[in-house]
């Protein structure tokens, strides 16, 4: 079996797909590691789950993941299967129960809108919950796919994780992860 950190190194050398996403996983990873331990539920499987998060696209064709227009129904539905794509990796291939089902709940909503299963609420693991929001965060604000068109500053990234605060996260959670904001310094050579 092998250690999480040389799957991701591994896999970051050998797949496109996943080298592109290196840097949002790691920085991910700093965020939500962050936010765990301000809210008292840090450990090892959220550091694990956070870095291996978006695992589960290493099988999406690059035409999908970077398409620049809108995915239709079809494309959408086969980005839906990376959470439990990734999930069956951690849980399978290195091992992990629990980092396994944080990483099957990162696309889960508050309101009941997300996938893979639909969870509503305290059903999702804090953990899935936390790298939601740090997900969606970097991905507004940092992370510079080929199809996002804008990017957000940080205030405006903060403004729409407060708006979708009870519908798409965990409303206290967004307000910890802001409150912890300030606190945050992303190492330059994540920046790229």
């Amino acid at each position: 079996m092998t250690d999480p950190e040389s799957l991701f190194h591994d896999i970051a050398q050998d797949n496109v797909v996943i080298h592109y996403f290196k840097n949002h996983s790691l920085r991910v990873m700093l965020l939500s590691s962050s936010l765990g331990k301000r809210y008292g539920c840090y450990d090892e499987n959220l550091r694990i789950a956070a870095m291996l998060h978006d695992i589960g696209k290493m099988g999406i064709s690059k035409e999908i993941l970077f398409k620049p227009d809108r995915l239709n129904d079809l494309e959408m539905e086969i980005i839906k299967t990376h959470p439990h794509t990734g999930n069956r990796i951690v849980r399978n291939y290195l091992g992990f129960p629990e980092a396994a089902e944080y990483v099957r709940d990162h696309h889960e909503r508050w309101d009941g809108a997300g996938y893979p299963r639909g969870l509503k609420g305290k059903e999702i693991s804090i953990q899935g919950r936390i790298i939601s929001i740090c997900d969606a965060y970097d991905t507004m604000t940092l992370d510079n796919r080929s199809y996002k068109k804008d990017q957000f500053n940080s205030g405006q990234a903060v403004s729409e994780l407060m708006a979708q605060a009870g519908k798409q996260f965990d409303s206290e959670l967004v307000h910890l992860f802001i409150d912890m904001l300030p606190e945050i310094k992303i190492p330059m050579y994540l920046l790229d």
